[in-house]
């Protein structure tokens, strides 16, 4: 066997198994009744207090506060 063809195989093994196990623990997460997989885009942001007041154009000169 050339170095080449051995790199190949290892690569092909290594797909084989990670793709394996990928497999598996899908079959493992979706067999129970949790919410894995059965997300659902439902955020809720609150709105802003009305003290915020927002720049309507430029740059927001916060001076570094988030440093």
């Amino acid at each position: 066997m050339t170095r080449r063809l051995a790199a190949f195989l290892l690569v092909v093994a290594a797909a084989a198994v990670a793709i394996g196990a990928n497999l598996a623990l899908l079959d493992y997460a979706s067999s129970s009744n949790d919410p894995v997989g059965k997300l659902k885009p439902q955020v809720r942001v609150p709105a802003a207090p009305a003290s915020v007041i927002r720049p309507r154009v430029g740059r927001i000169s916060d001076e570094g506060a988030d440093d």
